[in-house]
C-alpha cells in the first residue's frame, strides 16, 4: 500500500478512533446511535497543551518507570509483570547508545519528523475492519509482524507526547495481543530531544516477522457481558449527560491527566474513588484513544480494566 499524506492519514485514523461506540444499544440514551467509524477528530481537546509539558520521571501505583542509566532501559522491560509500564526518554537513550534491544514504535500521524531514529512506524489505522470493528488478533498480528513486530520484541511505544490518545490505545492493542514486554514512552518532544533522542522523517524499516499471539480475549468485551461490573464512561460530562450507558459512572478521560502526563497517585485516587479493584471494570466511550487513557490510568492503578469496542449496525 502507498504511503498515505498526512492528512489522509490524519482522517483515516482519527475516523477510526472516534464515533458511536454502542450503535443500536439498548440501555443507552440520548440522540441516534452511530458506527465507531466516525468522521470527528479524537475529540481531546486538550492535548495540544501537551507540547510544552515535560517528562515525568517518577512512577506511579504498579506501574514500573525505567531510571536515567545505562541499566534503566534494560530493567525497566525485562521487569514487566503486565502493568501500566513507562520508560523514561533518558532510558531510551542509554538503550540507543548501548546494545540497542528496545524495539520503538510510533503511533501517532507522522509529521515531518516525528521519528525518533530507529523507530518504525506502528499501523495503528489497519487495526480496525471497514465496518469500524476491531479485526481479530491474527489479523492484526498480522499487520504488526509485516511492520517488524514480534511477540518477544521489547516494546516501546510513543507518540507526539506521553498519554495523548493514540499511545494508550496502542498499548491495549498490543496487551490484547498478549504482548507482554510493553513500555509507554514518556516525554514529549523537548524533552526526548534534551534527553538526546535524534528525530527523523522517515521511520525505520524492520524485516517482516512471524508475530505470534496469545490473546487476552477478556481485554475486549461486548455489552452482553458487562452485567455485574463496574462500568466507567470516560468521555466529558456533557457527552455524560446526553445519554450513557445505564449504570456507567463518569470518569472524564482529563481527570486522570497530570501536568505531565498521567496524573500523581493522589488525583487518580480521587478520581477511582468507590470503584471495587476486586470487580473488572468496563471503559468505554465515543473514543477508542479517549477510553484508553482511563483504560491505562486504571490498570496504573491495580484495577482489572477492560474496553467496550462496537462496530454498530452491519447496515
Amino acid at each position: 500500500m502507498k504511503p498515505l499524506s498526512k492528512i489522509a492519514a490524519v482522517l483515516l485514523l482519527a475516523a477510526a478512533l472516534t464515533g458511536g461506540a454502542f450503535a443500536g444499544c439498548s440501555s443507552c440514551g440520548g440522540g441516534p446511535a452511530t458506527g465507531w467509524m466516525g468522521a470527528s477528530s479524537m475529540g481531546i481537546s486538550w492535548a495540544g497543551e501537551l507540547s510544552s509539558m515535560g517528562t515525568t520521571t517518577s512512577s506511579t501505583g504498579s506501574s514500573t518507570t525505567a531510571g536515567n542509566d545505562s541499566d534503566g532501559a534494560e530493567g525497566g522491560a525485562d521487569g514487566l509483570d503486565g502493568a501500566a509500564s513507562r520508560l523514561s526518554p533518558e532510558a531510551l537513550f542509554a538503550d540507543q547508545n548501548g546494545e540497542r534491544r528496545l524495539v520503538v514504535a510510533y503511533a501517532g500521524v507522522p509529521g515531518e519528523a516525528s521519528y525518533i531514529e530507529g523507530a518504525i512506524h506502528l499501523p495503528l489505522d489497519q487495526v480496525f475492519a471497514e465496518d469500524g470493528s476491531l479485526k481479530s488478533p491474527a489479523e492484526i498480528s498480522a499487520i504488526f509482524g509485516a511492520a517488524g513486530i514480534a511477540e518477544e520484541d521489547p516494546l516501546v511505544i510513543y507518540s507526539d507526547s506521553f498519554f495523548n490518545g493514540f499511545d494508550t490505545f496502542a498499548f491495549w492493542v498490543m496487551k490484547y495481543l498478549g504482548h507482554q514486554e510493553l513500555l509507554l514512552l514518556e516525554g514529549t518532544r523537548a524533552s526526548r530531544e534534551a534527553a538526546g533522542l535524534k528525530f527523523v522523517a522517515a521511520p525505520a524499516v524492520r524485516t517482516a516477522e512471524a508475530y505470534n499471539a496469545s490473546p487476552s480475549l477478556d481485554l475486549l468485551i461486548v455489552e452482553d457481558e458487562i452485567s455485574d461490573l463496574q462500568i466507567v464512561d470516560a468521555r466529558s460530562p456533557e457527552e455524560y449527560s446526553a445519554g450513557h450507558l445505564e449504570g456507567a459512572r463518569n470518569i472524564d478521560s482529563s481527570k486522570v491527566m497530570g501536568a505531565e502526563g498521567l496524573a500523581g497517585d493522589q488525583a487518580l485516587g480521587e478520581a477511582f474513588s468507590g470503584l471495587d479493584k476486586d470487580v473488572p471494570v468496563v471503559v468505554y466511550s465515543t473514543k477508542g484513544g479517549v477510553a484508553s487513557m482511563v483504560w491505562y490510568a486504571l490498570l496504573d492503578q491495580g484495577f482489572t480494566p477492560r474496553m467496550m469496542i462496537s462496530a454498530g449496525s452491519a447496515a
